[in-house]
């Protein structure tokens, strides 16, 4: 058993509570409460697809239930496609025009409303263009129908829609690419209605995602026959494919009829808050399915680890799932390592999370050239994404794959509004897939790449860049005096690139823990908004990422530092379980966290996700032996002074030590601070949360006859938030090898560098 600093040990202590708290949110609130908080919208679609022109015709019928308590008179919907139709659309406006970094100037999409009835009566005449958020004139992706009549609490409405799209070309989310197609936000989408806050439809912006009500998905697909058993969507199919001539219909219900007879491990029903699908006639269809007990015995120590912090009474038992991989030609022996990391998504999130209530999930390997549809998730079907040449130590496909999966449980089953909150699924998301894919596939081992084909090893120091000298030397970039342009007598070579670097001798190996990825990510662009922020609100898309991503990981790593695993299990469990399919926001998940973990941390959860505070600890050490008598010595204030003669300092004298910690930064933890001694002693001290409040540093003063050989602050290393880990630990012994041996390297890098400029690349 390892030791624990004081904030682990009160957690032990509150296990009690921890317990009997759970039990009364539980009957606060009941699991088989089938409470989608605002209401239920369940669609009925029938759409078509000319693969000629790329267009698409669909109609709809919406059945809204008004859960709230307040009446609507009005109905807002996403038409998100209409973000591609124009480089004056707020999604265009916010990204200057780039999509992935592509100037779009073809391939544009849109759609557009040709009937909108209630009740028989057409409203399409009173359809009107909004800007919620940003007032944008040209913007046209959300729309408003006033109605007739208003929708009472308890009521129900049934909308029909007809209209008519342009399918974009592939370069964000949805689209096409030759023969593939990936649809996705597809159809004019009802809003939330959230009673006294109104209707929550957000315009389509850069930096967001998605917030839509729970509901069941009936939807019928008309393509070309080349497409027959091609198709994977959201849901399961039902019924055969039926041939029209040479078209072919194919028929998805989401959730699967009989997934919806079948309650959850929460006492639920399972719905599903969205509808995508994809299709192309290359696609290889490969089938596996998840069994839990193979995976329990493979990781039977986080299972007894989860029952340790759950309780023997938690039923931990998953179902068994069917995985479908499409996956193209050219990667298809990969698709075992798709499957395999979609199992394991299932698996560690399942243990950790609940359980996923579908029988069913598909993972999609967008074709070649249309990236920019992979990494992408929805109900019950996800985009991962591949390459070439990939070996498991990478992480690749499968760090995407179990991320993307992974999303099945924050964004599929919690579904909070990610306008506003993005980080309650892509952070959350983002901390559960570093510790699946350390727990499944360990260290990540570093490449570099050539032309794309990957080779292992990393440099010790990077080359010159694109600068002035080295493109004259090389002769890949002679920049003429006058004139704004270049000569490029060489152009950029791999295969050269490689030669030149020769990695097999003169690179190292790199392996990385794939949880500190999302620190190192994190400190690239610290504390520039608070986490909660809205996602179309951060001052750029780089502090969005960092705070939706990266940061929320680190945080929620810390919060486990200072809570201890098991309360942090119990709060995240207590989450997800009172939260699916109602659409929570940060306050709920700050109270059922809470109420779960049995730890009062208001405190904390302020400072890590509404705060910009940080913090960077760093320790030094002065030490010396007890020194002898020296200079004048008086005994009393009426003897006369006498002069001291030094003498050797005795080898046994004593050992003083002072060892200060510094606290950069407002964010105050409790902090553990160890020292070791010759011999082998040991000594933890904790510098409490309050102590840190008063005063920005710690002096540790130790007196004895064994010399301090180490002093290290977090030696745990429980907090990710920390800035920078170089100044947390002190050693009396100092490595004179090492830094000469990188010296070495680097030296001779550059060497060969130059050797290879001034004979062959020059």
């Amino acid at each position: 058993m390892h030791l624990r600093t004081a904030a682990e040990a009160a957690s032990a202590r509150l296990r009690p509570l921890a317990l009997a708290l759970a039990a009364l949110a539980g009957s606060l609130f009941p699991c088989a409460a089938q409470d989608s908080r605002h209401g239920r919208v369940d669609y009925t679609i029938e759409a078509r697809v000319d693969t000629d022109t790329m267009a698409l015709e669909g109609r709809e019928s919406v059945r809204f239930e008004n859960r709230t308590d307040r009446a609507t008179a009005e109905l807002w919907f996403h038409l998100y496609w209409n973000a591609f139709s124009s480089p004056r659309s707020t999604f265009l406006t916010e990204s200057a025009g780039l999509l992935r970094g592509v100037k779009i100037d073809s391939g544009w999409g849109w759609q557009q409303l040709t009937s909108v009835r209630v009740g028989g009566v057409e409203l399409l005449e009173r359809v009107t263009y909004e800007s919620p958020d940003d007032g944008n004139p040209d913007d046209r992706s959300v729309c408003r129908v006033p109605l007739e009549q208003s929708v009472e609490p308890g009521q129900s409405l049934e909308i029909q829609i007809e209209w008519r799209a342009q399918i974009p070309r592939v370069r964000r989310r949805t689209g096409y690419k030759g023969d593939f197609l990936f649809i996705s936000h597809w159809f004019p989408k009802l809003g939330v209605f959230e009673g006294e806050r109104g209707w929550n439809c957000h315009q389509f912006h850069e930096s967001s995602e998605f917030y839509s009500n729970f509901g069941v998905y009936d939807v019928s697909i008309d393509l070309p026959e080349r497409y027959e058993n091609r198709i994977g969507a959201s849901g399961v199919r039902v019924d055969s494919p039926r041939k029209l001539g040479d078209r072919v219909i194919t028929r998805f219900m989401a959730p699967g009829p009989a997934d919806l007879e079948r309650p959850d491990a929460t006492g639920r029903k399972p719905l599903v808050h969205d509808f995508a699908w994809t299709a192309n006639s290359n696609f290889k269809r490969f089938v596996g399915t998840f069994h839990f007990d193979a995976w329990r015995e493979r990781f039977d120590t986080e299972v007894a680890a989860v029952t340790r912090a759950l309780g023997p009474e938690k039923n931990l038992r998953l179902r068994n799932v069917e995985v479908v991989v499409l996956i193209h030609p050219e990667r298809e022996r990969q698709w075992k390592r798709h499957y395999e990391a979609t199992c394991a998504a299932l698996f560690f999130y399942g243990l950790w999370f609940g359980e996923y209530p579908f029988s069913q999930i598909t993972c999609v390997d967008p074709a070649w050239g249309a990236g920019a549809a992979g990494g992408m998730e929805y109900p019950t079907l996800f985009t991962a994404g591949s390459r070439m040449w990939n070996d498991p130590q990478m992480h690749s496909p499968e760090g995407v794959t179990v991320h993307e999966a992974g999303h099945q449980f924050f964004q599929g089953l919690v579904a909070n509004n990610e306008f506003e909150a993005a980080w309650l699924d892509e952070g959350f998301n983002s901390f559960a897939d570093a510790e699946t894919m350390f727990r499944a596939w360990g260290r990540e081992r570093g490449t570099s790449e050539y032309s794309g084909v990957p080779c292992f090893g990393t440099p010790t120091v990077s080359l010159p860049g694109d600068g002035f000298v080295d493109g004259l030397l090389s002769a890949r970039q002679i920049r003429l005096p006058l004139v704004d342009w270049s000569l490029t007598p060489l152009h950029k070579s791999g295969y050269i690139d490689w030669w030149r670097d020769q990695p097999k001798l003169a690179f190292v190996d790199s392996w990385t823990d794939p949880r500190w990825h999302d620190r190192v990510r994190y400190l690239g662009d610290q504390n520039r908004d608070p986490i909660d922020t809205f996602s179309f609100k951060h001052v750029d898309r780089r502090s969005y990422t960092t705070n939706s991503y990266p940061r929320t990981a680190a945080a929620l790593r810390t919060l486990m530092g200072v809570v201890g695993r098991d309360a942090f299990l119990r709060g995240m469990r207590a989450y997800t379980e009172r939260w699916r399919y109602r659409h929570p926001y940060p306050d709920d998940f700050f109270e059922a966290f809470k109420a779960g973990a049995g730890v009062d941390a208001q405190w904390l959860l302020d400072a890590l996700f509404r705060s910009r505070e940080g913090v960077d600890w760093s320790v030094s050490v002065k030490q010396r032996r007890e020194p002898t008598p020296a200079g004048w010595s008086q005994a009393s204030p009426q003897s006369e002074w006498v002069e001291v003669a030094p003498q050797p300092a005795a080898k046994d004298a004593p050992w003083e030590s002072e060892v200060t910690i510094v606290r950069r930064g407002e964010l105050h933890l409790p902090l553990t601070i160890e020292l070791r001694f010759e011999g082998g002693e040991r000594e933890r001290v904790v510098w409490t949360r309050e102590e840190q409040t008063k005063s920005g540093w710690l002096k540790l003063a130790r007196k004895g006859p064994r010399k301090l050989v180490a002093a290290i602050v977090d030696p745990e290393r429980l907090y990710y938030l920390d800035a920078d880990m170089s100044n947390n630990q002190w050693f009396d012994a100092r490595d004179d090898v090492a830094p000469w041996r990188w010296t070495e390297r680097a030296f001779q890098r550059f060497a060969s560098f130059l050797h290879w400029q001034s004979g062959i690349g020059g």
